[in-house]
């Protein structure tokens, strides 16, 4: 069995995986609408490039059309590829799944399983709890780490990277806010 102490410690780190599984999901979210929005100018081009290239007759005129719409195409994609945005959508998703089930463990044990659980198994979710997070390859976006530290300040144990105060660094450098 298990001292008071311990429970708590457990506690905590059941909070802490279903924060980050929360931010994990809402970053998750927003890179795919970020997708979804950066790649409707690429279908239109796309889409336009195909009509053009099946209406237009007059050589000069298509070669010009096409060049501007392969550019438009190229810089698209270039942003895609430059914001890593296929990247962070998967590492998110992978994120929240562990959390995830991280969270989901620590629940069952705690709810179904108290009488066993010992320190090996402490250690072993403490451990689990950081091998994931050295996993995260990119930061949580600002604005969802405030929207997320908002509500669940004073609730719920904070993971690391919402117990630190978020910083604004505004144009003039000697004017920065807490937020």
């Amino acid at each position: 069995m298990i001292s008071q102490q311990q429970q708590e410690l457990l506690k905590q780190y059941k909070d802490k995986s279903y924060i980050n599984a929360l931010l994990a999901e809402e970053a998750y979210n927003y890179f795919v609408f970020i997708k979804n929005v950066i790649n409707i100018p690429l279908i239109i081009t796309n889409s336009a490039m195909v009509v053009i290239n099946a209406v237009i007759t007059d050589q000069d005129l298509l070669k010009i059309l096409n060049i501007i719409l392969n550019s438009s195409t190229g810089l698209i994609l270039s942003l895609i590829s430059n914001f890593k945005i296929y990247e962070n959508i998967q590492n998110f998703h992978q994120l929240q799944v562990k959390f995830n089930k991280l969270s989901h463990q620590i629940d069952s044990k705690l709810t179904n399983d108290l009488e066993n659980i010992n320190t090996e198994f402490i250690t072993g979710i403490i451990d689990n709890y950081d091998q994931i997070i050295e996993t995260q390859d990119y930061g949580f976006p600002v604005n969802i780490k405030k929207r997320i530290k908002k509500q669940y300040e004073n609730k719920m144990t904070l993971p690391s990277s919402l117990s630190v105060e978020i910083v604004e660094i505004c144009e003039d450098s000697k004017c920065c806010v807490k937020v």
